[in-house]
């Protein structure tokens, strides 16, 4: 079975983003056709409108730093470009804003295509995001997994049964383990703090 679930996108809303109206008018009418509420507009977008929006659809040869209510490469929805004159500057523009998929303007048949790998390649930069958060939480709490193990040191005999013991805990609790150590620290220091 495939990885990539069968898209279905009737009933979300995109803004789309030009200042031509011919072009806005042909992806308005693929966007309806794909039962998508296209939302015309041909400024910066704020935070209400984006607050409000599933995707953007926006045209990279009028885009500009400060188009977006967010930081460059940090887009809450999907984001598809419309290309128009491929200049290498326009372009490397929209790779720094972080775009997840590209279709020429001359190919706007093909804006199912595009809106597939858009949400495909979002949702993998999420998945992304979220493992890099996991690891960057792990290594933080190393030294938490230290600090437990010698404190349990003294009523195991060894290392390797501190660590044992503190493995043991962290399963009964189904967590990870250095949430495990950061609990029991807590613990022995309220224990401490008890005892005075």
């Amino acid at each position: 079975m495939s990885r990539f679930p069968l898209h279905n996108f009737a009933g979300l809303t995109a803004i789309v983003l030009h200042r031509s109206d011919e072009p806005m008018r042909r992806v308005v009418e693929r966007c309806e056709r794909l039962g998508i509420r296209a939302l015309p507009h041909r400024g910066d977008l704020d935070a209400s409108m984006a607050a409000e929006t599933d995707m953007v659809i926006l045209d990279i040869d009028t885009g500009h730093d400060g188009q977006f209510p967010w930081e460059a490469g940090a887009a809450p929805v999907p984001l598809i470009g419309l290309v128009g004159s491929e200049s290498p500057g326009r372009l490397a523009w929209a790779l720094g804003q972080g775009l997840d998929a590209y279709l020429p303007v001359s190919a706007l048949g093909n804006l199912f295509s595009a809106l597939v790998i858009a949400h495909e390649t979002f949702a993998a930069k999420a998945d992304r995001s979220a493992a890099t958060r996991e690891v960057a939480r792990q290594r933080a709490g190393r030294l938490d997994v230290i600090r437990a193990v010698l404190a349990l040191m003294p009523e195991c005999g060894s290392e390797a049964l501190a660590l044992k013991k503190l493995r043991a805990m962290a399963m009964v609790a189904q967590v990870p383990l250095e949430e495990a150590a950061t609990l029991l620290l807590a613990e022995r220091l309220s224990a401490r703090a008890g005892k005075r």
